[in-house]
């Protein structure tokens, strides 16, 4: 493909983003409560919250507010996009477009290598990665927009065999967020064991940048998830398996809740060390050693009513200024996750049906095998640890799985179109 053409596929790409970001009525995603972990840290606070700051509606517009100040213990990459995205808008207040840009300018990156000669899988990379459920990340505080944007951008170098990308796809996602820190470097020791020279650094990165934020991972962190797990998940499917997680016998009255209601004891600090029991997740593990069918039946449980949600329904994408109903989410470019919705809905099994499908057109190409050991590590772990490690926001837990599913099917669309053609070798 010449630059000409590939630069006219670019803009291609890029022009359901700009519809849906830059033209009037703005869109982005409302906060949940986890904007004060980026914000905080620069005093910021919304000009025009509307008649609740969170969930409801997506504010654009931020200003310095000192009583908005919270140094956060939970850190990301996403901290220093933003810091960049305040640079560049300069004076305040602070409009969330200017980081809205930043991300699509990180974004295209992945946009560039995703393109080929093939206009089929072109066509469906701009179908799948610019629909709204993901291109509203984009004006938002979230650490799963870096997250987003720089797996796309490191799986798109993987495919085209362009290592600096990839180490700066690998960079920016091993350090996006703490719970993808473990598949940040189980992707390192893919690359590893891929052997290519060229992708050491990259490999390097995943390794160094997840495991640091392993090490970060406080265990409050990990003491409120566990919280969710047993009182709100297992310990309502099966009472009894509190013993197993060593919950004590006095905590046993919190079934039925998770750690974000107000009488919740999660809300203290001090309760949640204490709660949190010796070898942490390593009993919940245990449990599903000794318990499968009942790991089988919450995966399925929420493949069946979680992947369904791939667009938060309590996260509204308009600005109060537009009169939307609360919580209303953008119509346009959402087509793609509409339908797919619907499809997990309808027939979720078909995963059981796809993915070996998938895998195995993909495998005949060579030179796709290793980002496809990576697709599939992603997305399995992704569903696994939001499934079964946790009880709240399961469906936006799954964004990432969401991603894979999508690579998976861009890379059989490729891995097609290759073994059709007349040089099955090339990309």
């Amino acid at each position: 493909m010449s630059k000409r053409s590939k630069f006219l596929w670019l803009l291609l790409f890029l022009c359901p983003i700009v519809w849906q970001l830059w033209v009037p009525p703005y869109t982005g995603l409302a906060d949940n409560g986890d904007f004060a972990k980026v914000v905080g840290r620069y005093s910021l606070a919304p000009t025009a919250p509307g008649p609740q700051q969170t969930f409801y509606y997506f504010n654009r517009i931020w200003e310095v507010s000192p009583a908005a100040f919270w140094l956060s213990p939970y850190w990301g990459v996403e901290v220093w996009l933003t810091r960049f995205a305040i640079w560049i808008g300069g004076t305040a207040p602070f409009d969330m477009r200017w980081l809205g840009l930043l991300h699509t300018a990180i974004f295209s990156v992945a946009a560039w290598f995703f393109l080929s000669q093939r206009a089929i899988p072109n066509l469906f990379a701009i179908v799948a990665f610019t629909d709204a459920a993901y291109v509203t990340y984009f004006q938002s505080f979230y650490f799963d927009a870096a997250s987003l944007i720089f797996l796309l951008v490191f799986f798109a170098s993987w495919i085209a065999g362009q290592p600096v990308a990839l180490a700066l796809g690998a960079v920016g996602f091993s350090l996006s967020k703490g719970p993808h820190a473990p598949v940040a470097v189980l992707l390192g020791l893919i690359l590893l064991a891929q052997g290519r020279r060229s992708f050491l650094p990259a490999a390097l990165a995943l390794l160094v940048g997840g495991g640091y934020l392993l090490s970060q991972t406080r265990d409050e962190y990990k003491a409120t998830a566990y919280y969710n797990l047993a009182f709100f998940k297992l310990g309502v499917v099966d009472p009894s398996s509190l013993e197993d997680l060593k919950v004590a016998p006095a905590n046993r009255r919190w079934i039925g809740t998770h750690a974000f209601m107000p009488e919740s004891p999660a809300q203290s600090e001090v309760w949640l060390r204490s709660f949190f029991p010796a070898g942490g997740y390593g009993n919940a593990a245990k449990y599903y050693l000794t318990h499968p069918w009942t790991a089988v039946k919450i995966l399925y449980a929420d493949l069946a009513t979680e992947a369904p949600q791939i667009r938060a329904q309590n996260l509204g994408n308009y600005e109060p200024s537009t009169g939307k109903a609360y919580g209303s989410r953008s119509k346009s470019f959402g087509w793609y996750s509409e339908a797919k919705s619907w499809f997990f809905t309808a027939a979720p099994w078909h995963l059981f049906l796809l993915v070996p499908t998938a895998a195995w057109l993909v495998w005949r190409v060579a030179a796709l095998r290793w980002p496809l050991a990576g697709v599939l590590l992603v997305g399995s772990y992704e569903f696994a640890v939001a499934s079964l490690a946790d009880a709240c926001e399961t469906y936006r837990h799954l964004l990432l799985f969401h991603v894979s599913y999508d690579l998976l099917l861009f890379l059989a669309l490729t891995a097609w179109l290759v073994t059709q053609s007349k040089r099955p070798s090339s990309l």
